[in-house]
């Protein structure tokens, strides 16, 4: 055999050889975690009325969670709306410029017969520009009053408390009737995505890399396999434990997985990334 496929002999097999210690690196320890947590609070103080979820409960993004008492708020935004469409003010001062119009006209036909002096007229004119300045005062007070109207509803809105995401209620802290002060009312988890955090030894920094995909196997009674792609690789490494951390992001549309499950975690180049 020539020293040339000798070489290349050797060449192939050391690539066979790494390929196999890819495919054979051990499965890694992993926590399979809620992508979120929000801590849902009020931004305005004042007492519960009502909790409409209770802990377990699914919920979507923007769904009514609890509700403070707001009798006076809504007794405000129903003032302002009887004043943002009042029309009572505005219909006073038309008919004020109207009578005003005509008369000016009057006084300046008496005027062109010399019937009456140019002073009469001048005061006619005058009190027709103060009823036009008085009418578009009213029209301003009336937008205003729509301005005032959307703020009341704005601040009624705040007495009504919604979900930030689509998760599970974790816990509940507040119930009907307590005072809502400066702590949450609930948290809720966003269980889809889920998030799957690993501890890598520092010996795979390089051979993990963001977009791979991977294979999670939770443990029992779950069990099963569901496919996940690496989202985050840290670039800093623990020294004293020779150790980095590792983030992918699990599908998790039904809600089959619930966090808080440990795990095991295969990377390997032959698993299939998942389709965005």
């Amino acid at each position: 055999m020539s020293r040339k496929i000798w070489n290349l002999t050797v060449a192939a097999a050391a690539i066979f050889a790494c390929g196999q210690v890819l495919a054979q690196e051990p499965d890694l320890d992993c926590v399979i975690e809620a992508s979120e947590i929000a801590e849902v609070s009020s931004s305005v103080r004042g007492i519960m009325s009502v909790v409409t979820v209770e802990r377990g409960d699914w919920v979507r993004k923007g769904q009514v969670v609890a509700r403070l008492e707001d009798s006076v708020e809504k007794a405000t935004v129903n003032l302002a709306q009887a004043r943002a469409e009042s029309m009572t003010e505005i219909r006073a001062r038309e008919a004020r410029v109207g009578l005003a119009e005509k008369q000016v006209e009057r006084i300046r036909n008496l005027r062109e017969a010399q019937s009456i002096s140019s002073q009469a007229l001048d005061e006619a004119e005058t009190d027709l520009i103060v009823a036009t300045i008085a009418l578009e005062q009213a029209v301003e007070q009336k937008e205003i009053a729509a301005l005032d109207l959307e703020r009341a509803k704005r601040v009624l809105e705040l007495r009504t408390i919604r979900s930030p995401v689509t998760g599970v209620v974790a816990r509940v802290y507040t119930s009907a009737s307590e005072s809502v002060e400066d702590r949450p009312i609930m948290q809720i988890a966003q269980i889809d995505p889920l998030h799957v955090e690993a501890i890598a030894p520092v010996e795979r920094f390089g051979s993990i890399e963001q977009g791979m995909a991977s294979l999670v196997y939770p443990e029992q009674p779950i069990g099963g396999e569901f496919e996940a792609t690496v989202s985050l690789v840290e670039r800093i490494i623990d020294a004293s434990s020779g150790t980095f951390g590792v983030r992918l992001v699990l599908p998790n549309p039904d809600g089959q997985l619930p966090a808080g499950l440990r795990c095991k975690v295969r990377f390997s180049e032959s698993v299939p990334a998942t389709a965005p």
